[in-house]
């Protein structure tokens, strides 16, 4: 289950309604200075952005698109940056990079069951079913995941809906029981 919902992580950025972004306030000033975002994998895609806010709640998400849509400003949505077409920017529009949405909601070890927000790298969903505090051993795994990179968003692999290797296994949607 993909929650699009609260993360707890400290930033030393400007907060804005309980939403730090990393340049300045959605809205109340004009960004004179460009903002440079690149993909992280091939690096050829260097884009120019108006702003960049990272929501921490579900909150958050639903504030900045309904704003975004009532004024008629474009918006595009990120995580781990690693899209080579250039697709997760949108120059001169904002940026919501997801990134803040990175926690461990639950695991379920009965049913193998892991609750996650967007924003959560797949090195720590793989942690996140591993590293048992009480020692015991999990019966589950991954059973498909994009192959060439870790440090991808599950938001970005929903979207993406990614696949690996495994020919007999559908795709990664076909493992998700929700999304919020």
């Amino acid at each position: 289950m993909v929650n699009w919902g609260r993360a707890k992580v400290a930033s030393p950025r400007v907060p804005d309604a309980g939403m730090p972004h990393a340049h300045h306030r959605f809205g109340t000033r004009r960004v004179t200075q460009a903002i440079w975002v690149n993909d992280t994998h091939s690096g050829l895609n260097r884009t120019s952005v108006a702003r960049i806010l990272e929501p921490q709640t579900t909150e958050d998400v639903a504030r900045v698109v309904l704003r975004s849509r009532s004024e008629g400003r474009p918006l595009a949505v990120a995580g781990g940056r690693h899209a080579m077409g250039g697709q997760q920017f949108l120059s001169g529009g904002t940026l919501l990079d997801m990134r803040r949405l990175n926690r461990v909601r639950s695991l379920d070890l009965d049913r193998g069951l892991l609750e996650v927000e967007a924003g959560i790298l797949w090195p720590d969903v793989i942690r996140a079913y591993l590293a048992r505090p009480d020692g015991r051993h999990c019966r589950w795994g991954i059973r498909q995941k994009q192959t060439g990179a870790d440090r991808l968003t599950i938001g970005g692999a929903v979207a993406a809906n990614i696949h690996g290797r495994g020919l007999t296994a559908p795709p990664f949607i076909g493992d998700l029981e929700s999304l919020r």
